[in-house]
């Protein structure tokens, strides 16, 4: 029998000791670093986040906005939300989604609605689908980065599913409801519009669920009517949150928290106790009246958050962010004068919204505080930023926003230049939509919300401004189209379109480019038409509830749909990658060792003789 013999056996066990301590020693830097990322990040605290989204707050409706009143008949009271803005920093120029769901998809995913699929319409609460799987969402990537993530208020992003539920995409704990809106004291929602009153399907809408604890029969998922039953539904929302600071400062005070708040203030029916209204008892219009002591009562429940947070010591290292997530509504009281449109309009009014960031914890330079910068921003761009805020990175799904983190604490330029307001979805028959590049805006309108209000009351556009549109719709189109430089005209007066007609041209090119670009998918909602299984009739708690395990129902398959994610092709290849580096790794530090010991190695290849040694391995005999 042959065998291959090497050195002595005291050579061989410390040339093995250092490949050994090689290895170890490459895999300790490696983890080391890790390690080192993660001690740096627990002492310098990571830090909270709190966001709140407010519904349909419009331009004139916050105290800080409301400076071209001659007189204080029509100033809407927010002395918390002014004084957090005076602390903080004031977005001039930020654009939302002109509708709930496509917004809170938009913020949540970093992604524009006709690259999800949600929008240009809302979720009705008898549609079969949701945010679909593939979309990684803010919460996800704050718990990934070892955040406690908690959301307290209105989900719009789908439930037929217990999957498409808030705690199953990132979120700790949810208490809220699902749909677009609720009455604010019975806690019932229709699937609706509410200003059509036939055939309303309606049904309790308040859910407390945890990761744990979800059930689709909803034992788990709806505290029982007669628990809140005629308790308004801002202090329910508020209490919860309260609730929530002083239980993270309690026993979890080491983890960075984030506390998202979708508001229902201050979205139709108008509904508010008496306390809060009587504060606007000169005001002319009944609507804006109740609006008006609405969004009092919101400020308020947002300063018992800012105050709670204060108490037990986590104010000062906390990111506060208030943003609406569309423009005010003048039919429900809502005010986004001088902007031009309202809410579901690609308009100003409809799309350009109050936001700020402030908070302890924001590290905003000494020399904007107080201040309102006018840089571009839109809803998509604060996945990026939060998840920068948070020192951690976006999920590997394509991003339309941009981080605008260094713009709004620091000063510097945004590197925004363009915003896409609207496209078409990729099933849409009419050609609508609209785009901002620079200080210009190209408006395709699918339906005319071009009114202005002033005082709660709509008006057309006054005759001087340049309207009805002087330029012929494109095919397809249903109004017609309008060109302003939104910087010389903030308010829209002036359709360039006309007179303008080079810019217009390289606008429409840009906006005809983007909508045929094949990113662009169906709105989901015109795919799934109304589930009557939905019904919250059909079930024992008479509350909307997930469906998707009941017979004949048409809820999206999980699986049935995905607009991104990591594939199985690509963790394939992630695991390969990962075998190889150790395995390089391994034969660097063998490599390094061999040299070191290589004069030992001479002395032992030199002076053995044969027969002496151990044989590592003897090949089987052949017959």
């Amino acid at each position: 029998m042959s065998s291959v013999r090497v050195g002595s056996v005291a050579a061989l066990r410390a040339t093995a000791r250092l490949v050994y301590l090689a290895v170890v020693a490459i895999a300790l830097l490696i983890m080391g670093s890790e390690c080192a990322s993660s001690t740096s990040a627990s002492k310098t605290q990571r830090p909270h986040i709190v966001f709140v989204l407010a519904d349909d707050v419009g331009w004139n409706d916050i105290g800080y906005n409301q400076e071209m009143n001659v007189t204080t008949n029509f100033v809407i009271q927010t002395p918390f939300l002014d004084s957090l803005a005076r602390e903080g920093v004031i977005l001039e120029n930020y654009y939302t989604q002109p509708l709930c769901s496509p917004s809170r998809s938009a913020l949540m995913t970093g992604r524009l609605p006709f690259h999800t699929g949600i929008g240009p319409m809302i979720i009705n609460l008898d549609k079969g689908y949701g945010l679909p799987p593939g979309e990684h969402t803010l919460a996800e990537s704050l718990k990934d980065a070892g955040y406690a993530t908690h959301i307290v208020g209105k989900w719009h992003l789908g439930f037929c599913d217990t999957r498409y539920l808030p705690t199953a995409r990132g979120f700790d704990t949810w208490f809220g409801y699902s749909g677009c809106q609720q009455d604010y004291y019975t806690h019932y929602s229709s699937d609706v519009n509410p200003f059509i009153p036939t055939s309303l399907t309606v049904g309790y809408d308040l859910h407390n669920t945890t990761s744990e604890t979800m059930a689709s029969d909803g034992s788990t998922l709806v505290w029982p009517s007669s628990t809140y039953n005629m308790t308004y539904a801002p202090l329910l929302h508020f209490s919860e949150a309260v609730r929530i600071v002083k239980t993270h400062a309690e026993t979890s005070k080491n983890t960075p928290l984030f506390l998202f708040l979708p508001l229902q203030s201050v979205h139709a029916p108008l509904q508010v106790p008496s306390k809060y209204m009587s504060l606007y008892q000169s005001m002319t219009s009944p609507s804006r009246k109740v609006y008006a002591g609405m969004t009092t009562c919101m400020d308020e429940g947002i300063g018992n958050v800012t105050n709670a947070l204060k108490e037990v010591g986590l104010w000062n290292n906390t990111v506060f962010i208030f943003a609406s997530d569309n423009g005010g509504a003048p039919w429900a009281g809502g005010n986004n004068y001088p902007l031009r449109g309202f809410k579901n309009s690609n308009w100003e009014g409809g799309v350009r919204v109050p936001a700020f960031i402030s908070g302890g914890g924001a590290n905003i330079s000494k020399s904007l505080i107080g201040s309102k910068i006018h840089n571009l921003m839109h809803v998509t761009d604060w996945y990026p930023t939060v998840v920068e805020i948070a020192g951690s990175k976006p999920h590997e799904n394509p991003l339309d926003g941009m981080s605008q983190l260094a713009s709004i604490t620091r000063g510097a330029p945004s590197p925004r230049t363009s915003v896409i307001i609207n496209l078409s979805p990729a099933n849409a028959t009419q050609y609508y939509g609209a785009i901002i590049v620079g200080d210009w805006k190209l408006i395709i309108e699918s339906s005319y919300f071009g009114s202005w209000a002033q005082n709660g009351t709509i008006q057309r556009p006054p005759a001087s401004w340049n309207d009805p549109p002087t330029v012929p719709p494109p095919p397809g189109s249903y109004h017609g189209t309008w060109l302003f430089n939104i910087k010389d005209d903030p308010y829209e007066t002036l359709n360039l379109a006309s007179i303008n007609t080079t810019k217009y041209d390289d606008l429409m090119r840009q906006f005809s480019e983007l909508q045929s670009d094949p990113s662009v998918v169906p709105d989901l909602n015109t795919l799934y038409p109304t589930d009557n299984v939905s019904n919250p009739a059909g079930n024992p708690y008479d509350a909307w509830l997930p469906w998707s395990d009941l017979p004949n129902s048409t809820c999206t398959a999980w699986s049935e749909y995905d607009s991104g994610g990591i594939d199985e092709f690509v963790i394939k290849m992630t695991v390969v990658v990962a075998v190889g580096c150790i395995l390089l790794s391994a034969g660097i530090a063998g490599a390094i060792a061999l040299w070191i010991n290589r004069n030992r190695f001479r002395r032992i290849m030199s002076t053995n003789k044969p027969g002496e040694g151990i044989a590592l391995m003897s090949p089987p005999e052949h017959p």
